[in-house]
């Protein structure tokens, strides 16, 4: 593969050296702060400043490694470098632990002499949102204790990584042309095919090799499941969900109104099912034929280099000064574009304050490719403003907002591509493309969502989760998603075994949220409306400065009211009547 067409890594660490210091550098400094803790009120800044460089220096580490893991997970050293930096990360955080709880107990008298000081300026939002913490925050030895047993807590997550991504060997598709073998990479393309026998085979498979290993998967779940419910115990919560949406302040009305919502909107969904059997002339309807497009004539292939100007240009809305970092992006090899053997499936945007906001992609050569270049693009350049205007400790956003800058690039996207198009047949494809991201994006993170919400309200009243009873609850969701005229397919029950983000407690409702927020923050662009694009630019420069609902106040989507969710399902139901229109 040709160098421009890998990330480089090397702007991080060029050699083992250089990484060998590091690592002496965090361990030197736990030496030093092990020195300064005996003395804690007299070192209040000296504190405060180690903490931000380890925890910026151990960043760094921890994400060149996994990275480098990603890129080859069949390399041994590889593997060791991801684990003993994890390990490291665990312990800086442990001994780290110690420093909230020990503010959080200074004096009255002690808290004046440091609030309204210059020389903790840039402390002072950081300070606020620790008081805020405070009432769920336990004593220095609990949280030491607490943080020493995440690395044990987090086996759950890396052992399902290690099996899925390292250890699982999945079947030959019999029925594809080259008798290409199913991966994670090109398990959604298959089911893209149109090729029915071939989309079925895929599917099965897929179901089947994860089936050998359902009860592990199911352990590793729980686990983590049980992770969330007790540590929200221990810090007073009455929930991990409630834990989870405390850090963001977000109320759980948001939470429980998006699935209201979404509920309401299913026979929209249930409508469109029924067009795309009707128009491929199926006599039932199956969940491996969800993913195929009904522009049956359609076929382009997109080819990396003009995926590249067709970002650019659809991106133009979004200013000069925008489009210059995307071009940066291109030139400077932030982005590892093709998939390989060992390399980790899907596609994320990551890096630490003092790299590139690197992307890790599996391009194939089609418009599903040039829509996840231009959603991870949106992380990127939000990461990239997001650490070049702000300090260290308030650089990272919130995963909250996370996908807001990702979706409104796709959004822009969609309405370059059918405003450029006079061909009824591509027409067709993008319509279906546009009802199919939404579908994927707002209405399978919903169910997402609501999954999440049962298995832990189970968990939480006690009762254990064996691979049945996850299945069972997954496939009756899957049966309200989809409606009575859909085959729900019994290997479906098994979905919840490969979905990465079920180790991230209460993640993928964002993905709805953001959706939504996007359909309006796009319109607003795309209409000009006075001020939309230098408020939405404001918001991608704020990093974690104000809460994410404000962020998105300010930027012209109030997330807090109910009609901003229906606003962009409304757009999918209109989306729906175009499609109908077109397929008659």
């Amino acid at each position: 593969m040709k160098e421009q067409y890998k990330w480089d890594l090397s702007k991080i660490f060029q050699t083992e050296q250089q990484i060998k210091e590091a690592i002496e550098e965090v361990q030197k400094n736990l030496e030093t702060l092990t020195n300064l803790r005996s003395n804690s009120k007299d070192n209040i800044y000296e504190l405060l400043e180690l903490d931000t460089k380890l925890g910026r220096t151990i960043s760094k580490l921890y994400t060149y490694a996994s990275m480098k893991r990603d890129e080859n997970s069949q390399i041994a050293q590889n593997q060791k470098l991801a684990l003993e930096t994890e390990t490291l990360m665990t312990k800086v955080s442990a001994e780290t632990s110690f420093i909230a709880p020990f503010l959080l107990g200074l004096s009255e008298e002690d808290w004046e002499k440091i609030k309204d000081h210059p020389l903790y300026e840039k402390y002072k939002l950081m300070f606020q949102r620790l008081l805020r913490e405070k009432k769920h925050m336990l004593s220095e030895e609990q949280e030491f204790l607490l943080s020493s047993f995440q690395e044990v807590a987090s086996t759950a997550e890396n052992t399902f990584y290690m099996l899925s991504y390292a250890d699982m060997k999945f079947p030959i598709i019999e029925s594809s042309p080259n008798k290409e073998t199913l991966t994670h990479a090109n398990y959604v393309k298959l089911l893209m095919n149109s090729d029915r026998t071939l989309r079925k085979e895929a599917f099965e498979k897929m179901y089947h090799t994860y089936g050998n290993y359902e009860n592990t998967f199911a352990s590793t779940l729980f686990g983590a499941i049980k992770n969330a419910v007790t540590t929200a115990k221990l810090r007073g919560f009455s929930s991990a969900r409630e834990m989870a949406l405390y850090s963001d302040d977000v109320n759980l009305k948001v939470y429980d109104s998006l699935i209201e919502s979404v509920h309401d909107f299913l026979p929209s969904l249930y409508r469109y099912f029924d067009i795309k059997k009707n128009v491929l002339n199926l006599e039932k309807f199956h969940l491996y034929d969800a993913y195929v497009n009904i522009a049956k004539n359609y076929d382009r292939k997109i080819e990396f280099e003009d995926a590249k100007q067709i970002v650019l240009n659809a991106l133009k809305p979004l200013g000069e000064d925008y489009c210059s970092i995307i071009q940066k992006a291109f030139d400077e090899n932030w982005i590892d574009v093709y998939p390989r053997e060992g390399k980790k499936a899907g596609a994320y945007s990551w890096g630490c304050y003092d790299s590139d906001p690197y992307i890790l992609m599996n391009y194939n050569d089609n418009l599903e490719s040039v829509f996840t270049l231009i959603h991870e693009l949106g992380h990127s350049v939000h990461s990239y403003l997001s650490r070049k205007n702000n300090e260290f400790i308030y650089s990272s956003y919130t995963i909250f907002v996370a996908e807001v800058a990702s979706t409104t690039n796709e959004m822009l996207l969609i309405n370059y591509l059918l405003s450029n198009s006079n061909n009824k047949e591509e027409q067709l494809y993008l319509i279906n493309y546009y009802i199919d991201m939404f579908k994927s994006t707002v209405f399978r993170q919903t169910m997402f969502a609501e999954f999440e919400k049962i298995t832990h309200q189970k968990a939480e009243q006690g009762e254990a989760l064996t691979a049945n009873e996850l299945k069972e609850i997954y496939y009756d969701l899957n049966k309200l998603y989809f409606g009575e005229n859909v085959e729900i397919d019994k290997e479906i029950a098994l979905e919840w075994a490969r979905i990465p983000h079920f180790y991230s407690n209460f993640y993928v409702y964002k993905y709805a949220t953001g959706l939504s927020a996007a359909a309006i923050l796009s319109q607003r662009i795309l209409n000009r409306e006075n001020g939309a694009l230098e408020q939405y630019l404001t918001f991608l420069k704020d990093g974690n400065k104000d809460f994410p609902i404000i962020q998105l106040q300010k930027a012209g989507a109030d997330m807090t009211d109910k009609k901003s969710v229906e606003q962009g399902l409304l757009s999918f139901r209109k989306k729906i009547e175009e499609l109908d229109a077109l397929t008659k």
